[in-house]
């Protein structure tokens, strides 16, 4: 297993991590190469947004709100920080959510139905965070970028249409709820039947890449207990005789 992690311009600044860029197969176009999540790999594209400027008045206090959103579901995850964060904590905030998140839906869904199967998810997350490598770049996917900015607009329409009295990770945690909930259109196509939900494209990872044991379903050739890949397999090659 892999975990990429894609880290804008922005982000590496605010972190003040000279991380290396990615080029493509001819060593162009470095630093803007798109990122995939496949069966063995989860590709999560990294922005912030700091709350400073004019733009953000009356809630330009100059706190900064990461922005995590996963190349193939296209699902956010929000860290809001009164203060510049470091890498350590940076870190350990996004592991900490990422978990909350899979755990919560997965309840929500009545996956988890019972402490057992809780305590079976948390321990097969535990050992994906402490055994897949981790690969850090300084990237933007443009695709994803682009959704993330729109993710900047829904702030604003946050801020104008509602007023909330602050802003803090309590706001910023309702916020993605809604954003995640939202259709997204698959690039190129405008008809509804090209749209998807973020959030189903998120548990159906979530339940393949952490959820095995609990499954009450079979599925075809699926190991009992365990829940189907939501990506494409690579065919399986065969010596000719």
């Amino acid at each position: 297993m892999a975990l990429f992690l894609s880290l804008s311009n922005h982000m590496c600044k605010m972190l003040k991590q000279p991380l290396e860029r990615i080029t493509d197969a001819d060593s162009n176009n470095p630093g803007v190469q798109p990122i995939s999540t496949n069966a063995n790999r989860v590709s999560w594209q990294g922005q912030v947004i700091h709350l400073s400027g004019r733009q953000w008045q009356p809630y330009d206090d100059g706190s900064w709100l990461v922005v995590f959103m996963e190349s193939h579901s296209r699902y956010c995850m929000m860290l809001h920080y009164p203060l510049r964060p470091d890498w350590a904590q940076l870190q350990q905030d996004f592991y900490n959510h990422w978990k909350l998140h899979a755990i919560g839906w997965l309840r929500a869904e009545g996956v988890i139905q019972n402490d057992d199967d809780g305590m079976q998810m948390l321990d097969n997350i535990e050992h994906y965070f402490e055994n897949t490598k981790v690969k850090r770049f300084r990237n933007l996917d443009l695709s994803i970028g682009a959704h993330i900015t729109e993710v900047q607009h829904d702030l604003h329409s946050l801020f104008d249409d509602n007023n909330p009295s602050h802003f803090d990770s309590d706001e910023a945690w309702e916020l993605s709820m809604f954003i995640n909930q939202q259709p997204r259109k698959t690039s190129g196509q405008c008809s509804k039947k090209h749209q998807f939900i973020p959030v189903e494209r998120f548990v159906d990872d979530v339940l393949y890449r952490f959820a095995s044991g609990i499954s009450t379903h079979d599925y075809v050739n699926v190991k009992p207990g365990d829940f189907p890949c939501p990506y494409p397999q690579n065919p399986v090659l065969r010596v000719l005789k």
